[in-house]
């Protein structure tokens, strides 16, 4: 039995257990104390960070001579499972603003659409399939609930940093890709780095694949055409994207576009008391030039 999309045991069993993590594990912590809390939302990221390491020995990742790669920060969800724990370890706000959103995001997408499951021999209790799942479920759900029981508070003024350090995350992504390709652990694309139909592309970095659709569409629509094909050389005017550079002006558009409105749920009132402000600001400045062109 394989995983399937939107239909199938495995995934509304594994749906379950996604909706029934965060629901179940508000209700259990949010009368305790915040040590309680830290501990028991620092314990599952730390559980997670374990997984992700013993998948090495599990197949298919025990018989592949180069199975280290996929520990490394290959795509954002890893890379994720990797700083999470020492973010919330830590004291930046700006830090834990971005493992709330992008946890929430990234981690919603790929339970949803779980592409890595798909794509392979899935069977719904093997290791990798569980591992899989519960780290994708752990770095949605440890960071709702950080927030849903107030260890972290939300503030929609820095909501605009959040695209800063996803393009951060996405040029270390992009770093380590290059890397293993330098020290043979995974092979050039084609014998061509910029060929986003290679073997591996999860996170969009050297270009759209033809399998992302509309939403593919949507990334393209909002790219300047000239981030798109290349500009100076015997091949000007080839379609090619730029790696990483093309990203950024949809990145900047959805994911803070996304944030804030994720943002609103928790941060209603301080916006609406910053529309009252600014309603008062242009009101007395109107009300001003009044007075002043009538004396």
């Amino acid at each position: 039995m394989t995983i399937q999309l939107f239909k199938g045991f495995g995934y509304f069993f594994y749906m379950a257990i996604f909706i029934a993590s965060a629901i179940g594990g508000y209700f259990l912590l949010r009368k305790q104390t915040n040590n309680v809390k830290k501990r028991v939302i620092l314990s599952i990221l730390f559980f997670a960070l374990i997984l992700h390491f013993m998948k090495l020995l599990f197949p298919p990742y025990a018989d592949d001579p180069n199975a280290v790669r996929k520990i490394t920060p290959e795509n954002i969800c890893a890379l994720s499972t990797l700083i999470f724990p020492f973010i919330f370890l830590s004291k930046n706000k700006v830090l834990k603003d971005y493992m709330f959103y992008i946890g929430i995001l990234s981690g919603t997408l790929a339970v949803l659409i779980p592409i890595e499951s798909l794509e392979k021999d899935a069977y719904i209790f093997a290791f990798d399939t569980i591992r899989f799942y519960l780290c994708h479920i752990i770095i949605t759900v440890a960071p709702f609930l950080m927030v849903a029981t107030g260890l972290h508070r939300l503030d929609y003024h820095r909501v605009y940093k959040v695209p800063l350090i996803f393009m951060v995350v996405l040029a270390i992504i992009m770093i380590n890709e290059i890397i293993l390709m330098e020290i043979g652990l995974v092979p050039l694309r084609n014998t061509d780095l910029l060929d986003p139909e290679g073997y591996r592309n999860f996170s969009m970095i050297f270009g759209l694949r033809d399998t992302f659709g509309q939403m593919g569409q949507l990334l393209t629509a909002l790219t300047p055409n000239f981030l798109m094909e290349i500009p100076y050389g015997p091949y000007a005017g080839e379609a090619k994207y730029w790696p990483l550079v093309w990203l950024i002006l949809p990145s900047f558009i959805l994911i803070g576009g996304l944030s804030f409105l994720m943002s609103l749920f928790w941060e209603w009132n301080h916006f609406k008391m910053d529309l009252w402000k600014l309603k008062n600001y242009c009101i007395r400045t109107f009300s001003k030039k009044i007075v002043n062109k009538g004396g």
